[in-house]
């Protein structure tokens, strides 16, 4: 059954705060930080859990939540198709609707998918190698408006723990990026990768029966910055000149925006307390203009939104 939080369809939450290390921690704990959280955050919310105080999660980014959220059967119903093409063969998939559990390591997982290959896949690495994948894996499915081409650590971290939970050895990591194109990273099984997780697990759930913390993260170190004062002359170029000049055009270009908007307003109130959309004076040309046009979205849903247009022309009549 899916359940709305915060105006968002997803599915109940099935692993245990305070008891079991979701996938989406995983990378936390073992990496230090993630994207959007660090393992000190990951401990707090686990012993308040464990005394009996539910901490919503912070929502950092919401819209890579929303789109997650309503993306993901569409994405991943897209990768099964694509799949079955590559192959040659049947792509079975399933959404489980039950956590897979370790408890002797304290944690759970909820899958996107399982999949299951009637024919071999073989995928490139990042490394130019070729894996072949057959059978029963996991399918993580992603989709990254920010991408660059290859998976975040954090995503192998999750499906590494996804595995340990299944008992599963391959995966595949689906993601769709900002430009609409589908990549499939593999990820194999890495027991050297299993063990230094299982250990960060272990610490992590002695520190939370001790009430113990992990050390502060430390603050990136301020680069070096290199004094380039006596190479300057061998350039033919006046830095410090160009570097006052850009803050100045930078400070400039600020306040004449401010001011052209203050402009256009006062033009456009005019234009609608004389009724017109059309204008002429002696050297000018003047369009104020709205309507109504169709939101511009992946999907079109229909939905329409006022949309102006704001035009001076100069003339001439020589």
């Amino acid at each position: 059954m899916l359940q709305r939080l915060g105006g968002l369809l997803s599915m109940p939450k099935l692993t245990r705060t305070g008891y079991e290390i979701g996938s989406s921690e995983a990378g936390a704990i073992v990496l230090h930080k993630t994207t959007f959280q660090n393992r000190i955050e990951v401990l707090r919310k686990h012993k308040l859990a464990r005394a009996g105080v539910e901490e919503l999660d912070a929502i950092r980014n919401v819209n890579a939540l929303q789109r997650g959220t309503h993306l993901e059967a569409g994405v991943a119903s897209w990768a099964q198709e694509r799949l079955e093409e590559m192959t040659g063969g049947t792509v079975a998939m399933f959404e489980p609707d039950v956590a897979y559990r370790k408890e002797d390591m304290g944690i759970a997982s909820s899958v996107d998918r399982i999949i299951r290959l009637s024919d071999a896949l073989h995928l490139e690495k990042a490394d130019g190698s070729v894996v072949t994948h057959v059978g029963e894996g996991i399918m993580e499915v992603k989709t990254d408006f920010y991408h660059h081409g290859k998976p975040k650590p954090e995503w192998i971290m999750q499906v590494m723990h996804q595995m340990l939970c299944t008992d599963l050895r391959w995966g595949i990591i689906s993601c769709m990026d900002q430009g609409g194109k589908l990549h499939f990273y593999p990820v194999e099984f890495d027991p050297n990768m299993a063990n230094a997780m299982i250990m960060a697990f272990a610490e992590f759930w002695e520190l939370v029966k001790s009430d113990g913390e992990y050390p502060p993260i430390a603050e990136e170190a301020k680069p070096d910055f290199i004094d380039i004062s006596d190479l300057l002359p061998e350039t033919n170029s006046d830095m410090a000149q160009l570097c006052g000049d850009y803050l100045k055009a930078s400070a400039e270009e600020r306040m004449w925006k401010k001011t052209k908007e203050g402009i256009r307003d006062g033009i456009e109130q005019c234009m609608d307390a004389l009724g017109v959309e059309h204008a002429a004076l002696p050297s000018f040309e003047i369009t104020s203009t709205m309507q109504m046009k169709e939101k511009r979205k992946m999907v079109a849903t229909g939905e329409m939104a006022p949309s102006s247009k704001f035009s001076i022309k100069e003339i001439s009549y020589e």
